[in-house]
Parts: structure tokens; sequence; C-alpha cells
């Protein structure tokens, strides 16, 4: 069905903001005041900090866990945090699901394509309720790995996730693409030798110039001949 010259093995995407969102949130990334930005950056790497901090306890590897991070692992699962999070607010069945959060239009058609071809997987800081949450939205049966920080007890940026993930699928960081909104992200995933994809649904500036050379692209769609090693400019049909 595809042709032979595929170039990549497998994609990973990250989950939040890049296959699913939520439906009271708007993508105002674009009109975002620099304070709010900052806010934002520091309330997700906080998170991201509490997920590795939980997973290094829970899991006992590749991390080591000290006493705060079993101190806080143990009130994570008191609270129910770490397993059901927003998911405890909700009615625990598909349509419950989809009321809060929206699979985004080119998730499904882009995955069912790729399936086709690639392993897919994903790399996410995340809880371990996302496991719950795919497949309340319809999205676990897509993937063969699912790589998630407050499970392993790593988190993006660290390299050893990116490594971690690719050792469960067994292929090779060169073929391999890494897809996520977040471009701390897809840098790191490039240094490991990934494909890296900076998602960008709306334009916005970034001043930093570490990331200007990053591939961006604004659909998931986009990742389709790009996976496949088709010439995209071939692509385009004269008028």
């Amino acid at each position: 069905m595809f042709p032979e010259r595929q170039m990549y093995q497998a994609v990973y995407f990250d989950a939040f903001n890049t296959l699913f969102g939520t439906r009271w949130a708007k993508d105002e990334q674009a009109r975002r005041l620099p304070m709010q930005q900052t806010f934002k950056v520091l309330v997700h790497n906080l998170d991201a900090a509490m997920q590795e901090a939980y997973g290094r306890a829970r899991s006992g590897e590749p991390g080591t866990a000290g006493c705060p991070s079993r101190i806080l692992a143990n009130l994570a699962d008191w609270t129910g945090m770490a397993r059901n999070g927003p998911l405890a607010f909700l009615v625990r069945n598909e349509q419950g699901a989809h009321r809060w959060f929206k699979v985004y239009a080119d998730a499904v058609t882009t995955l069912q394509t790729l399936s086709e071809c690639c392993q897919l997987g994903i790399i996410s800081n995340a809880w371990p309720y996302l496991e719950s949450l795919l497949h309340l939205l319809g999205l676990w049966p897509y993937f063969e790995s699912v790589t998630i920080s407050a499970q392993v007890g790593l988190k993006k940026p660290n390299a050893a996730i990116y490594e971690h993930a690719l050792h469960t699928l067994g292929v090779p960081a060169d073929k391999a693409i890494f897809v996520d909104d977040i471009p701390q992200n897809v840098l790191a995933a490039e240094r490991v030798g990934f494909k890296g994809l900076w998602l960008m649904r709306t334009a916005r500036r970034d001043s930093s110039p570490a990331y200007r050379h990053l591939q961006q692209i604004s659909s998931l769609w986009e990742i389709v001949p790009i996976a496949l090693g088709w010439d995209q400019t071939a692509l385009i049909q004269p008028a």
C-alpha cells in the first residue's frame, strides 16, 4: 500500500495539547502576555517534577527515590491525584470524558494512517491516570508503547526518558519521529537522535534562537509525508 522509501519506523507523540486538550481551554498562546506564559511554564515544570518524583518512588528505577519523593508519592496516592486526577470529577465513561476533553480533529485520522506503516508511541510528562484517559478517549488502541513520567521516574526533557521509550519499541533514534508542542522537549529529542517536529497549531513568536532550526508543523496531518519519506514539494500539483 505504501512505497518502499519509508524513512521512519516509529512516531512518538506528546499527549496533552498534542493529541487532545480540555474543552474549556482556548489556544491563546499567541496573545498570552509574557508574565502569563512564564507562570504557565513554571506550573508545568513543577507538575512534571512531581510526576518524576512519584515515578522514582513507585518504580524504583531507573531513578532512585529519596524521602521527599516517597512522601510526595504517598500524598499523591492518598489524594487520588496519581490514579484519578480529573477523572475523579467526571463520569468514567466515554461520553463523560468527551464532555471535558476533546480529541483534536487531525489526531485520529493521522493515527489511523500512521499505524499502517509505523509503530506508534507516547512520551508524556503525566500522572498514571493518563492511561485511563487514553482508553476513555478511544486513543489507546493506536499505541504500542506509552511512556509516562510518573511511571518510569523520568521526565522530558531528560534524554533518558526518550531512550527508555525507544527501548520499548526496539527502534533506533534515527528511525523515530517525536512530536510535541513544547520546543524544549523537541530539542531534547533531537539531541538523542530523533527527527523532531514542533507542533504549533496557532502562530506564535518564540524569542529563543535555540528553537529556530526546529521543523514546525501546524497540523498532525503533516507528519504522514515526513514519516513516509515523501518529497513534500512533489505533492504540490501544478495548476
